[in-house]
């Protein structure tokens, strides 16, 4: 098994990628980090010839803040907003020309609804720590509803930056990454939506199979209901480990998937990308290698 290696877990630390080099196949560069930060990537990545399979949305020497930037707006309904985003995956995507990188890993966004996102964090608290019965029932359905409701206009802004994304940066693949929180776009459907409005071959998706268990954990959407659905547009995948409490992006041994599964449906890909988060050692993101490269 080839694996990809996010900079998502260096947090800001250079020498952690220095650190983790040997033990990987390529990296895919996260968006935490500032201008000086993605610079030093650059370079160590060239005078290492460490390949880059993908970048992450909004990430890049035109970033000015440390802190990650993920383009929560990609879907708002301030333009202002929403352009911002959108130019902000555009820099990320000329970088990609530049470092011979394919890949765009890109958020695009949320139902931005109070409610509904007060009500889906409720209910996962709930589900945790309760015994499943009628009203954790009814509080999904509501939910459910609630969200179908309001989802056609939020997936509508997101076409028209997906399509100029596309149409400007042909030879970028862009991937529409699966997300963790049910008020976030896309499902399953709306990602054949998006796909059947724009028939482009630079369009597909990213599988993060931590987030699509935690969604299935809480009852929204199985697992397989993914790639059954989308397989042909599946560009890559994130991987990483996920516990009891559903905290997630843990080196994959440390939580409760079984890897060797699940990755079976991905057989048409021969590389994996890990994105682990930066609380754990590198003794724990080896153990966490090694436990992959076993299968």
């Amino acid at each position: 098994m080839k694996l990809s290696f996010s900079t998502s877990w260096l947090d800001g630390d250079i020498s952690r990628l220095e650190a983790i080099i040997p033990y990987i196949d390529a990296l895919e560069i996260g968006t935490k980090g500032d201008k000086e930060f993605f610079i030093s990537i650059e370079e160590i990545i060239q005078k290492s010839g460490t390949p880059v399979t993908s970048i992450h949305a909004s990430s890049g020497p035109h970033k000015s803040g440390k802190e990650p930037y993920y383009t929560p707006h990609f879907a708002s309904f301030d333009n202002g907003l929403r352009q911002y985003d959108i130019e902000q995956a555009a820099f990320s995507a000329e970088w990609a020309e530049k470092l011979g990188t394919g890949s765009i890993v890109l958020h695009i966004g949320s139902i931005e609804d109070q409610a509904l996102k007060h009500n889906v964090l409720m209910y996962k608290e709930r589900v945790l720590h309760e015994e499943w019965n009628e009203e954790l029932e009814e509080m999904k359905g509501d939910i459910v509803r609630k969200r179908k409701i309001m989802s056609r206009d939020f997936l509508e802004n997101a076409i028209i930056g997906l399509e100029g994304l596309c149409k400007n940066f042909p030879d970028i693949i862009f991937c529409i990454e699966t997300r963790v929180h049910f008020y976030e776009i896309p499902l399953p459907e709306e990602a054949l939506y998006i796909f059947k409005r724009l028939p482009l071959p630079n369009l597909g998706y990213w599988h993060d199979i931590g987030h699509t268990y935690i969604l299935a954990q809480l009852g929204f959407i199985p697992m397989n209901v993914w790639q059954s659905q989308l397989n042909e547009k599946c560009m890559g995948t994130h991987i990483h480990d996920v516990d009891h409490d559903l905290t997630d992006h843990l080196p994959p041994g440390y939580g409760l998937l079984n890897f060797h599964r699940i990755l079976e449906q991905f057989d048409m890909l021969n590389l994996h990308t890990l994105e682990i988060n930066p609380r754990h050692t590198l003794d724990s993101v080896i153990k966490g290698i090694q436990h992959l490269r076993k299968m």
